[in-house]
């Protein structure tokens, strides 16, 4: 316990002095910096999925403080250009599952597809080992996927569209936190909890803490302007905890399967640059915007993203869900056509 917590508070100073150093989204290459450097030369902490969910109701209760009705009327402008990017990204995924199968030796099936398979990391992960594919190797490819993206989209954002300076000094900063916004973050996270412990969706746990954050500050008691520092702490649990992921067995794993792994990677990167020029050129929408909504990577770490570098995380946030829901309702359609396609369906594979 004493080490995990030390683990994180390097993560979170990480991030504190990145940001102090105006890198792009310090707060969270700071510590997904830190995560990879611990887990690979010195120990890969192991946490418990309940704290990932306390970090993440922690960013979207940050996230409800943006919301506002104006961007709720906005979204449903975006679903047409966001599901033509959903088809083209779940099809390539799609066939790039079967160049992974065809290249790599060692790799079935339906572990080559759910590891190509461009949903929510956590929830693929954790269905994978049901339909009997290999977890572990499924988890490994997935943090790589995440593991990149996390870092190269806010070096390229801000490389086009520099983000907007926000060096802060918590000595300054935290007087000006009041106790209704203690008592805010606490209703969001605890509420959020319970929720996500009754209803079971994809990214639900986003999802109940932004509407629970929206309700409280539109219909219950209002909230003051919350220091930047705060919403930077959970980009660095963020980072922290997805960095440590990234230890010395997804390394043996990307050496293993060999030069697969960085094809897929790279024709992913193609992918989400084709797919945020489609949706800027059909919703007008900056680039910036863009490409953090239609990146297929997870939907925590790109609304956190969205949030160090100014663009709208509420936008960002919206249409990664969707597309996390779509694909889970299409999964199991997916996979036995993946299967029929490799001449070996049987029903009993699922």
């Amino acid at each position: 316990m004493v080490g995990k917590l030390l683990y994180l508070l390097a993560a979170i100073t990480a991030g504190f002095i990145f940001n102090q150093l105006n890198i792009p989204a310090g707060w969270l290459l700071g510590a997904l910096t830190t995560g990879m450097i611990c887990g690979i030369f010195i120990n890969r902490f192991t946490f418990k999925r309940i704290s990932f969910k306390f970090a993440l109701a922690f960013v979207g209760a940050n996230i409800s403080l943006l919301l506002t009705l104006s961007t709720l009327k906005m979204i449903h402008h975006f679903l047409l250009p966001l599901f033509l990017t959903i088809i083209i990204t779940i099809t390539a995924g799609f066939l790039f599952g079967i160049f992974l199968f065809k290249r790599s030796k060692g790799v079935d099936k339906i572990t080559a597809f759910f590891c190509c398979i461009p949903g929510g990391a956590s929830e693929i992960i954790g269905i994978s080992g049901q339909y009997g594919a290999d977890d572990r190797l499924v988890a490994a490819f997935h943090t790589v996927r995440m593991t990149f993206f996390t870092l190269s989209i806010p070096l390229i954002v801000a490389s086009i569209s520099p983000a907007v300076q926000n060096t802060v000094f918590v000595e300054q900063a935290v007087a000006s936190i009041s106790w209704k916004t203690v008592l805010f973050f606490a209703l969001v996270m605890a509420v959020t909890l319970v929720l996500d412990h009754l209803f079971k969706i994809p990214g639900g746990t986003l999802v109940f803490s932004i509407l629970i954050g929206f309700l409280l500050t539109q219909f219950v008691f209002g909230v003051e302007q919350v220091p930047r520092f705060v919403a930077g702490i959970g980009q660095a649990l963020i980072g922290a905890f997805v960095g440590i992921r990234f230890d010395k067995y997804v390394l043996y794993q990307i050496l293993k399967i060999g030069p697969a792994t960085l094809t897929i990677v790279g024709m992913f990167f193609v992918l989400t640059l084709g797919n945020a020029y489609i949706f800027k050129w059909l919703t007008e929408v900056p680039f910036a915007t863009s490409l953090i909504s239609t990146v297929p990577a997870g939907a925590a770490e790109m609304s956190v993203v969205a949030i160090a570098l100014n663009v709208d995380p509420t936008i960002v946030t919206s249409l990664h869900i969707i597309r996390v829901i779509s694909l889970f309702l299409t999964l199991p359609f997916l996979l036995k056509f993946f299967m029929y396609l490799n001449k070996e369906y049987r029903e009993e594979d699922l």
